[in-house]
């Protein structure tokens, strides 16, 4: 089976670029050897939701359930259970999925129209977008955020829909499909641009920053390509965004002040535990970066062109899966693999780190709570 980087063209140079430039080259996966198995891992629950037109469909996790979707289905699901609180019937096909705040829900749909539902399933209301929308919806302060595939960033009132403003950023004309999702931070609203920049919208829609990630480089336009991926790192002290073909940059949480760089050819965003800082490269590498300094710690190479999702930190440990659905645990410390398990469809979209274990959702529309446990704990 070939590794392949979906790219996504855009405008008029679809037809200049149709050619040759879907993907940037084939590697056979690496064969995955017989671990120490240093933990254990148990099936709490499964449900089949449905597949996706992307899958790329992400569950959000908040305080009042598990809101995830599958086909044209939006469900509410008990976390300790799995059982479905219950299910309404979007409009078409969720394309883009499921941003929510507990109160709110909202998903995007092949339709091009973003959904807005409340948290015992009533709909509320529905937008006409400009575009399909790229990444799931972000919701919080009474927002709804929706960012397209036309790079517009549009934000609507959660509770009757009204547009706020709209905020339009230059069009590339190519970029990469990768799961990834705005976030919050204390400069506004974070993000990643397909320029390699990291924007930080406030609650106007005005701009406060745009921080270059990676610069252009080559002659080509997949050569040049610098898109930030994945979802933008925020938590006490630093904000970090990673670009493919670039590297990662962290600045301060506080005043935006650039803490450190380093160089990485990144195809997931940075995921913290506070002592170091992850990302999955293009080539199945994941890597480790010291949090405080940004110095290299250690790569781990076992899953090179497996397509290894973004990791998730689950208590020590570190969780991904792979496009075999192979769902692999690491020591965090040594980036040794430590544990392995496997589900039904391939893992495209970061796990979650859940209570003792991972919420995860496969491309085939299977959401499963795994949990984990080291030996002799």
């Amino acid at each position: 089976m070939k590794r392949m980087i979906q790219l996504t063209l855009v405008g008029a140079a679809v037809a200049a670029l149709l050619g040759g430039c879907s993907s940037t080259g084939s590697h056979e996966p690496a064969e995955l050897e017989k671990i120490d198995a240093l933990v254990k891992t148990d099936r709490a629950w499964s449900e089949s939701l449905g597949s996706s037109e992307t899958g790329l469909l992400t569950p959000a996790l908040t305080q009042t359930g598990i809101y995830a979707a599958g086909d044209d289905s939006l469900y509410r699901i008990d976390p300790k259970t799995g059982d479905t609180v219950w299910e309404v019937t979007t409009g078409a096909p969720v394309a883009a999925g499921v941003g929510s705040d507990g109160q709110f829900v909202a998903v995007g749909t092949v339709k091009g129209e973003l959904e807005v539902y409340d948290s015992d399933g009533k709909f509320l209301w529905r937008a006409r977008l400009t575009s399909e929308m790229s990444m799931p919806p972000l919701v919080g302060s009474g927002f709804v955020f929706a960012r397209t595939t036309d790079t517009r960033v549009t934000a609507f009132n959660a509770l009757t829909g009204e547009r706020r403003w709209r905020h339009q950023s230059q069009v590339p004309s190519l970029t990469v499909r990768a799961p990834g999702q705005m976030v919050f931070s204390p400069a506004g609203v974070l993000v990643g641009q397909g320029n390699g920049r990291l924007l930080a919208l406030d609650a106007n829609g005005r701009t406060v920053f745009e921080a270059p990630v990676a610069q252009a480089k080559g002659i080509t336009e997949v050569e040049r390509l610098v898109d930030v991926v994945g979802t933008p790192m925020v938590d006490g002290r630093m904000m970090c965004a990673a670009a493919f073909q670039g590297g990662i940059l962290c600045m301060s949480s506080q005043n935006g002040k650039v803490l450190w760089r380093a160089p990485v050819d990144a195809v997931t965003g940075p995921v913290s535990d506070g002592s170091r800082v992850y990302v999955t490269t293009s080539r199945g590498e994941i890597k480790a970066f010291d949090y405080e300094t940004g110095k290299p710690v250690w790569t781990n190479s076992d899953l090179l062109w497996r397509e290894p999702s973004s990791v998730a930190v689950v208590g020590d440990m570190l969780v991904a899966g792979d496009f075999e659905g192979e769902i692999h645990v690491f020591d965090p410390a040594s980036g040794k693999r430590i544990g392995r398990d496997s589900i039904s469809g391939a893992v495209r979209v970061p796990p979650i780190s859940m209570g003792d274990g991972a919420l995860i959702q496969s491309e085939e529309g299977r959401l499963i709570w795994l949990r984990m446990q080291k030996k002799g704990n």
